[in-house]
């Protein structure tokens, strides 16, 4: 079943990243806007982006177009897809449950930092991928650890007010991570 459901999780990771794109267009910061979309086009043609780099544009995230309540009611369908949420809501509680769900991944993440990633047992690690996007299955446990190091490294560094750029993470940092292993 999770392969199942990861493949049609993975249908909306192309949306997302098209929408990124599109947005960045708009955006008033030459230079932000700029690393952005080669953020985007870096995803498209197959990599996958640094944590860094991710990092470096997270003030796009806050307000118009790309903060949580300014993205398009499409995007903000394609990334509840990616957290198996419904998409048959008004886009008020699409965005309120998309935003409580991050954050809760989120405070979800700084626990196991403090933890430690040592502690997880095989399947809490693949469990923990799995639930920020990334279909562990056929990766091997170096991986995941690694993988989801990286997602940890972006996440506990972000604030509340950076959902939006979490969420987006979900898909840009997941969805080449085989190919870029490879």
């Amino acid at each position: 079943f999770l392969e199942a459901y990861d493949t049609i999780r993975r249908g909306s990771y192309p949306c997302v990243v098209e929408s990124l794109a599109l947005a960045a267009r708009s955006l008033p910061e030459p230079q932000l806007r700029s690393h952005l979309q080669e953020i985007c086009a870096e995803v498209q043609r197959g990599s996958q982006p640094r944590v860094t780099d991710l990092y470096a544009v997270r003030s796009l995230f806050s307000g118009s177009p790309l903060g949580l309540n300014k993205l398009q009611v499409s995007h903000v369908k394609a990334l509840s897809q990616v957290l198996f949420l419904t998409t048959h809501l008004p886009a008020f509680f699409l965005r309120h449950r998309l935003r409580s769900h991050v954050l809760e991944i989120r405070h979800l993440d700084c626990a196991m930092l403090r933890l430690g990633l040592g502690q997880l047992s095989e399947e809490e690690l693949r469990a923990a991928c799995y639930l920020r996007g990334l279909n562990s299955m056929h990766l091997e446990m170096s991986e995941c650890r690694a993988w989801l190091e990286q997602w940890l490294s972006l996440s506990c560094k972000l604030q509340a007010s950076d959902a939006s750029l979490l969420a987006n993470s979900m898909v840009l940092l997941s969805l080449n991570y085989i190919r870029a292993k490879e």
